[in-house]
């Protein structure tokens, strides 16, 4: 009976410290006419509990509509073993994918709330935000200049409101006059505690209205056994 006790007050220690623990994330992107990819890495626990995403190619097939996604998934906690899979989406599945997300919108209450309350928790303390471009024309491209000085000034003044941002961001944009070029690159570390992002899907849960809908796209269909047709190709 000692021992019982004595396992039941570990296991609710380490329960306590995942719950306070601080989930680290990075997300990395990089455009360029040579390179496209991105990487979504994890940390918990000052990175002895590391898991990284690497998207290497986004791109569209030559004889369809549909995209094409290679990723990796790394982990050291398989012994650093990767796993590479590739996926293709078409137009249709991600309609669907749309559509599905409309449909959680509508059966959740206070949805919007929830997800700012999630959101205040989240302390963003990197963003570095470079782009260099031109359209070949010198005075469309000043043009394009201004937009994206704008965009950037919404996206990063969205960020300081709705989460916690403790750095001062890094942005900057390159205008070149007499070339047709695009190349981004974007930097974004930020962390929030396990036990609030948990406790924001409770309340997704509690807050749900009615019963499960029939979802269309093929992930959240399996939550309801529909049996939705996914076009391969």
């Amino acid at each position: 009976m000692k021992w019982v006790l004595i396992i039941f007050l570990i296991i609710i220690a380490l329960l306590f410290i995942l719950l306070i623990s601080k989930l680290k994330v990075l997300i990395l992107f990089n455009h360029s006419p040579k390179n496209e990819d991105i990487k979504i890495k994890f940390s918990l626990w000052f990175g002895l509990i590391r898991y990284t995403i690497h998207i290497p190619q986004i791109k569209v097939d030559d004889d369809s509509p549909n995209i094409e996604l290679k990723h990796e998934e790394k982990s050291n906690l398989k012994e650093k073993k990767t796993k590479d899979k590739k996926k293709k989406f078409t137009p249709d599945e991600i309609i669907r994918a749309i559509q599905d997300s409309g449909t959680i919108l509508d059966h959740v209450a206070n949805f919007h709330k929830i997800i700012k309350k999630f959101l205040h928790s989240v302390t963003v303390t990197k963003v570095n935000w470079h782009t260099a471009f031109g359209i070949g024309d010198a005075a469309q491209t000043g043009i394009f200049v201004g937009l994206g000085w704008s965009v950037k000034g919404v996206l990063l003044g969205i960020i300081s409101q709705y989460m916690n941002l403790k750095a001062k961001p890094n942005i900057s944009i390159t205008p070149l006059f007499q070339q047709l070029y695009s190349e981004t690159k974007f930097e974004c570390m930020f962390h929030f505690r396990v036990g609030k992002a948990m406790l924001a899907g409770i309340r997704l849960v509690r807050y749900w209205k009615g019963n499960l809908p029939k979802f269309k796209s093929a992930p959240l269909s399996m939550l309801t056994g529909s049996n939705s047709k996914i076009t391969k190709s």
